[in-house]
Formats: structure tokens, sequence, C-alpha cells
């Protein structure tokens, strides 16, 4: 049965969920003082979120509302990548604990919390020497929307996260990289494939071991990317690897998803238009809902505070491809290339995109500190 009511064991219920949520992401988040607003502000604005996807789905419908019901109606728990991993994440809360789907929505709200603190972590170096507005960047909204609901996006976020949070902030690399890996992977395998990729042509690049390791490694790494693609080939419907077999694929995508207000005809724009469209877009002149307007502000903000670190660094991107950021922009621009030429529904790309965007934001923070590091260092 769906519901949202709260009676008193789904009132205590959503309490221990909310209380076990915050000691979670304060445990992790706040390792200095200065660190408990910042934390709390993010708890509460994702949370509230949360709440409102909540009954923004359970009255509209959606995939959150059949992962939910799906959930109470199976006998079986299948740990399977895809939808079926979400639905047996799912039944923890709707069938073990017997919540609602509010408290089965905070689940994920906590899930997608602890990404957004993660997020924070691997930016609040840089953040300390910049103007305090910058923090608003972690306060996107659809950032927090599309991360606090119930489904495959609050996994996927948090497993991007935790993968940047491993790569620039944390000791245990070893441990968090396979464990964000194998959520993603449980999630979204494509992509969990492109982080494979991407790791490819970093070591071979630029990972500072011996030649001869290098040489004996990666044959490993090739045959554990070979089965990789095997399976997401198989996974989302490649008949083979040839490149008429994925152009034919790319094709059918483009042009599924195209009814309704916010869906395009990316066959006929070109590449660097489809990159464009799929990150900044849906823009002012897009607008045909409410939603699509809060989206549309939320991108010009995002587009001009793009073009004006691009324009303070002068274009000057080589710090984004030295040591493991080869790594993180690699990654990050092969899922780009891979959902903007394979969806042709802005109201979709709103919500994919943040399986790479949290790096993207990253990366120019990054680059826009360095350049005011550097230019400190030249006026002294």
């Amino acid at each position: 049965m769906l519901s949202i009511g709260l009676d008193f064991y789904q009132g205590m219920l959503a309490f221990i969920y909310l209380f076990v949520s915050y000691t979670l992401v304060y445990a992790v988040g706040c390792q200095k003082k200065h660190d408990v607003a910042k934390v709390t502000a993010l708890f509460v604005w994702h949370t509230l979120f949360s709440v409102v996807y909540c009954y923004y789905t359970f009255t509209g419908g959606g995939d959150a509302v059949q992962y939910y019901l799906h959930s109470l109606a199976s006998h079986k728990i299948e740990l399977y990548p895809g939808s079926p991993f979400v639905k047996a994440f799912t039944t923890i809360s709707s069938k073990g604990l017997d919540a609602n789907y509010l408290n089965a929505t905070l689940q994920y709200n906590a899930v997608g919390t602890m990404g957004l603190v993660l997020l924070y972590l691997s930016i609040k170096k840089y953040l300390i020497e910049l103007p305090n507005y910058w923090l608003f960047i972690l306060f996107i909204p659809s950032m927090s929307f599309w991360s606090s609901g119930l489904g495959k996006d609050a996994i996927s976020f948090f497993a991007v996260c935790l993968f940047l949070y491993a790569l620039v902030a944390s000791k245990r690399a070893v441990i968090l990289l396979p464990l964000s890996f194998f959520l993603v992977f449980m999630v979204r395998p494509h992509i969990a494939a492109m982080m494979l990729i991407s790791y490819v042509i970093y070591f071979i690049i630029q990972a500072r071991v011996h030649v001869t390791f290098k040489l004996i490694i990666l044959p490993v790494i090739a045959v554990a990317l070979f089965f990789s693609i095997n399976f997401v080939q198989s996974y989302v419907g490649i008949e083979d690897a040839s490149i008429d077999s994925v152009s034919s694929y790319i094709d059918r995508r483009q042009g599924l998803n195209q009814g309704g207000g916010s869906s395009l005809d990316i066959a006929s724009m070109s590449y660097p238009m489809q990159m464009f469209t799929y990150v900044f877009r849906p823009l002012p002149f897009d607008v045909h809902n409410i939603v699509s307007l809060v989206t549309s502000l939320e991108n010009t903000v995002l587009l001009f505070l793009f073009v004006y670190i691009l324009l303070k660094i002068k274009f000057k991107l080589k710090t984004l491809l030295q040591g493991k950021h080869l790594w993180l922009f690699t990654y990050a621009f092969l899922t780009c290339t891979i959902l903007a030429l394979t969806t042709p529904n802005l109201g979709i790309a709103t919500r994919q995109k943040w399986m790479f965007m949290p790096i993207l934001i990253y990366l120019l923070i990054f680059a826009f500190y360095q350049n005011k590091m550097n230019n400190r260092a030249r006026a002294v």
C-alpha cells in the first residue's frame, strides 16, 4: 500500500531515519568545528528536498513509486544490476522495517546527503581560500532534488561523490574506490564502464609506476575491461561491439523520449552542441512549465559560473590533465559524451547529468583556486 502518513510507528521510524542519517553525516563531515554549521545546513537542505520529492512523486507518480510497490510485491531479492538492485535495496525499509513510502524515501535521502557531504569534503580546502558565497554551489536545487529520492539517482550520485572523495581527499582510496565502482555498477553498469575505461587511460598515461609493472598489470585490466564491456553491451542491448552496431544504438536512443515539451532533435545537432545542450539546457528560452523555469534559472547560473572561471583562468586547463585529475577529467568527459549522444530529453538530462557534474564542479573550482594561488605567488 502506498502511503506517506505518519502514525506513531511511522513517525518514530522517520525520527530514527533522520537521527541516524544526521549522525552519520556529522561523523563523516564534521572534521573540524567550523564544519558543523555547514554540514547541518546541507543535511536540512537535502532532507527538505527529499520530502518535496516524496510528495511530488506520490501525487504525480514515477519510477520511485513503482520501485517501492515492486519491493512490496517481490518475494525474492535479486542482487542484479539496474532496477532489481534498487528494488532489493528498497526492500530493506519497505518490507524489513514495514516503512511507508515517505520513510523508504528517507532511506535514499541518507545516501544522497552523504554524497553531498563527500562533495563538500572534496572541495573544502579550496573553498577556504575563496569568498564565502562559493559555498552556495553545494546548494544547487536539482542536485539535491534528484539525489534525495527513491531510485537509482541517489545511489549513483553518492557513488560518484565517493569516487571523487576517494581520489582527492581520502587516505582510504584502496577501499573506497572499489566500493564506488561496485555501487555505480549495480545501478548503471554503463557508467561503471566509463570509470574503468577512464582509469585505463589514466594508468597508461599518468600513473607513476614502473613501465614493467604497467606491462604486467595491463593484461589484467584488459581482461576486466573485456568482461565489463561485454556485460554492458548485453545490458543496454547492443548486438555486437562493431562501429555499425554502436552507431545504430545511438540512432535509436536519439529517437526515444521525444514526446513532450522537454524533448529535442539532438540527431541534427553537432557534437559540441549536443554536449552543451546536455549540460546547460534547458535555458530560459526552453521554458514550458514551472519545473523547466526553475531548472533554466539554475542552468543559467551554472553556465555563468563555468564561463567566469574559464575566463579567469584564461582557458589554461593543464592542471586538469595532471595526476589523478586526468582520471577525473577523462571520466567526466566520456560520461558526458555517452549521455549527450543518447539523451534527447532535457528532463532526463537534468536528472542524469549529476553522475558527472560533481566532478566537473570540483575540477573547475580546483582550476580557479590554482589560478588564484599562482597570481598571489607572483604578486609577492
